[in-house]
């Protein structure tokens, strides 16, 4: 919560229509200006296309809907540093470098996953957003919303958006009948590319870790992740994957090996025809019953 409210500058409420931009001396400086042409962008994108339409809240859909965030977030984004450009004296520009202050500081103090997903659709979806504008002007931003990308992979490669690369739709398993009475599949969810670089990173990465996950996610195809939970507290972790090349599962299954490794828990990492499947499970019994390989230790 910290966090999110140290990051907040303004926003736009698609429910009430309503924006907001926050200013801690009640006075309207360049960062409020700055901020106010960003969020009327969004009411914009809003009015003309219909930001619900985007439906970047599914509950079981994250990785889809970064990627939906990321083309309004990006789009902002390139209208907001093209009216600063435009509007903006240079002593402006030199005071909003300055006035990151605390926000700057909560941001490089938190997660890897809440700091990567908070990033995201800013730095990644501006870039997707310039290469589409760089080819067809604004017509082409305004045709996205008709056609928003469906995940992480076409933000990070667009080539794959253009080229028609939908993710491959990814099933969990049933509970298996091994299992006593009681065990149910309580919630799941698709992580995507990016999720998943972040998860093979780690915390603080070196370099060489930050290359290894790029590349190990970089043929991504698709995923599902799902918690199953028992009697008595036990619990089984599942994640499925599907891979664009065998370069590209072989490599995620080598980094993914090391990563399940730091879990706590049972863990298996098993490989199959375009595919790794992931399990952890709260005991061996649990483990073996869910996964189709040895486990790993």
């Amino acid at each position: 919560l910290d966090l999110q409210a140290g990051q907040v500058i303004g926003f736009y409420d698609s429910v009430s229509k309503q924006l907001y931009v926050l200013s801690q001396s009640g006075g309207v400086g360049a960062l409020q200006k700055f901020t106010f042409s960003h969020e009327f962008t969004h009411a914009l994108q809003d009015q003309n296309f219909g930001l619900d339409k985007l439906a970047t809240d599914t509950a079981d859909q994250s990785d889809r809907d970064m990627a939906r965030l990321s083309l309004a977030e990006g789009d902002a984004t390139l209208l907001m540093t093209q009216w600063a450009a435009k509007n903006l004296s240079l002593i402006d520009m030199l005071s909003l470098a300055g006035s990151a202050g605390a926000g700057s500081d909560q941001l490089a103090a938190a997660p890897a996953i809440l700091r990567e997903t908070l990033i995201f659709p800013y730095q990644q979806g501006l870039a997707f957003v310039q290469g589409v504008y760089a080819a067809g002007g604004w017509p082409a931003v305004n045709e996205l919303y008709s056609k928003p990308p469906d995940s992480t992979s076409q933000i990070l490669h667009p080539a794959l958006y253009t080229g028609g690369v939908k993710p491959v739709a990814v099933s969990l398993p049933k509970v298996p009948a091994l299992l006593a009475a009681g065990w149910q599949l309580v919630t799941q969810d698709t992580l995507g590319e990016l999720d998943l670089s972040v998860w093979l990173e780690g915390e603080h990465p070196a370099t060489a870790q930050t290359d290894a996950a790029t590349n190990a996610t970089s043929q991504w195809g698709g995923d599902r992740v799902g918690l199953y939970e028992g009697p008595n507290g036990a619990w089984a972790v599942v994640l499925k994957t599907d891979w664009r090349s065998d370069a590209g599962r072989l490599a995620f299954k080598d980094e993914a090996a090391l990563a399940a490794g730091r879990l706590a828990g049972s863990v298996a990492v098993c490989g199959g025809t375009g595919t790794v499947d992931v399990y952890v499970a709260s005991d061996r019994a649990t483990l073996d019953a869910f996964s189709t390989c040895n486990p790993i230790g």
